[in-house]
């Protein structure tokens, strides 16, 4: 009885730390946004590999942080939205294993 106590508290624990970190995740989409668009106006500057010109002579400024904008957001959502689910997933398969421990325990009382 008392290591079904012990699996439900490490499994409590779980969950929070879990929901915790989809926590942060979403507070931490703002600093993600900054960081895009000081990527995007600052890259367009950055000369390309083995000396070759920078993409701001090759489309121009304005066409160049465009670019950088769409791709970082592409990048960022599907990174955020992988991550997340995958967060999603583990709070879940913790939930079901609460729940499967919590049966258990039941049938033990029986």
């Amino acid at each position: 009885m008392n290591s079904i106590k012990e699996r439900t508290v490490n499994v409590d624990s779980q969950i929070s730390i879990c929901h915790n970190k989809l926590i942060k995740k979403r507070n931490k989409i703002p600093l993600g946004i900054v960081i895009g668009i000081v990527f995007s106006f600052i890259f367009p500057y950055i000369p390309g590999r083995h000396g070759r010109k920078p993409m701001l002579e090759d489309f121009g400024y304005e066409n160049s942080v465009v670019f950088c904008v769409v791709f970082y957001a592409i990048i960022y959502l599907i990174g955020y939205a992988t991550d997340k689910s995958k967060l999603e997933k583990e709070l879940r398969e913790l939930k079901f294993k609460k729940y499967l421990i919590e049966e258990d325990k039941s049938k033990c009382k029986i």
